[in-house]
């Protein structure tokens, strides 16, 4: 069995200078909420000054998937259902 990527995480800046870092549980235009190292959650308004850094180790996999044909889909499907 292969193994789990690991969830992205983030460090969020404030304007302050404090930073908060952990895995991201939602990231939006408005938003982040981190499930922070010792089990805590934070969510973070997304204003001025709010800087937010977010490391996703799946980043280019996610972003080669719109590239595809539906083509190249179809033939990636057929062929790992002959693996068995």
């Amino acid at each position: 069995m292969p193994a789990r990527a690991r969830p992205p995480t983030a460090i969020v800046t404030l304007p302050s200078g404090q930073k908060y870092e952990g895995e991201v549980e939602r990231v939006d235009d408005f938003f982040v909420a981190l499930r922070t190292r010792d089990g805590g959650r934070r969510a973070f308004a997304i204003t001025d000054g709010v800087t937010v850094e977010v490391k996703d180790p799946l980043v280019a996999h996610r972003e080669l998937l719109p590239t595809y044909a539906d083509a190249e889909i179809h033939d990636i499907t057929a062929y790992l259902v002959t693996m068995k």
